[in-house]
């Protein structure tokens, strides 16, 4: 069971504001007829029960959300981490959230571009008569 409200009429974008992609993705959004719930965890955060929810619906261990790449990253040694310290990290450290989040319904994706909101704009056409 998801913490998260999901609604197939409506797209929640967890994103970063001060990351371009981010930026990008929102504008996207807004161009779109869908309802928008858009979480900016540069200036909100969310709860560890949500992350970790979010990062289990994803399927993806913490270190491959997030872009320990980047200089604001801190040492993570061999990345081995406690789901608890990963929480913290991102949550001291929000533009580790490069790639945002997008939910509708029981669909979720981390993006890459903005044009991959494309796929969550499209109808599902799963039991219509195609009388």
């Amino acid at each position: 069971m998801s913490v998260l409200a999901t609604d197939d009429k409506q797209l929640t974008l967890i994103y970063n504001s001060e990351t371009r992609l981010g930026k990008q993705a929102l504008g996207y959004l807004q161009g779109s007829n869908k309802a928008i719930q858009d979480l900016d965890i540069s200036k909100t955060k969310l709860g560890n029960t949500l992350w970790v929810s979010l990062q289990d619906r994803l399927d993806k261990p913490f270190d491959e959300l997030l872009a320990l790449d980047h200089p604001d990253a801190p040492d993570t040694g061999s990345g081995n981490l406690h789901p608890d310290d990963w929480l913290k990290m991102l949550n001291e450290n929000p533009v580790l959230l490069q790639y945002p989040i997008v939910v509708s319904g029981d669909r979720i994706g981390q993006l890459s571009t903005p044009s991959e909101l494309v796929q969550f704009f499209e109808a599902n056409s799963a039991g219509l008569d195609e009388s």
